[in-house]
């Protein structure tokens, strides 16, 4: 599947991208994101001066490990040359916000340590479909692939 329909069938998004989503592409096992962040709301004062000078986040995704139902993938974001993932941290206060105004699950999504989101898949997909086991999931050439047996 696309990644706009893994992230709307985790309860993570509509069924389309924000607007401040320009591009999506990717190959082999990333995923690359390209984001306009002056579309953004609510940006936290040091990153909202940060996109003034540089508008354009170009993000690389990728599943670094799969473990009982938690995927954690590691996030790579330049603007400008510089290293955005680093930033990331700052947005998590932001990010919990919006996940918990979309009522999911509680600690489904974490931002890590070292630029990584933490999602627990197996909460994700068990809140909309109970009883459904993820035993897998990677990224391959744009898409998310997700290895689940479904409920009984």
């Amino acid at each position: 599947m696309s990644l706009a329909e893994a992230l709307h069938a985790f309860g993570l998004l509509g069924a389309t991208f924000p607007r401040f989503v320009t591009s999506i592409d990717g190959s082999g096992d990333v995923i690359d994101l390209v984001v306009d962040a002056r579309a953004m709301n609510n940006l936290p004062a040091p990153i909202k001066l940060a996109t003034k000078l540089v508008p354009a986040v170009r993000s690389h995704l990728k599943v670094a490990s799969f473990a009982d139902g938690v995927a954690t993938v590691e996030v790579d974001a330049t603007a400008g040359g510089l290293p955005a993932h680093k930033l990331l941290g700052l947005g998590a206060g932001r990010i919990e916000s919006i996940l918990a105004h979309r009522n999911v699950p509680a600690g489904a999504v974490k931002v890590g340590p070292g630029a990584q989101v933490v999602l627990d898949v197996q909460k994700l997909l068990a809140a909309k479909n109970p009883g459904v086991q993820v035993n897998g999931m990677e990224f391959k050439d744009g898409s998310v692939v997700l290895d689940v047996d479904p409920a009984l």
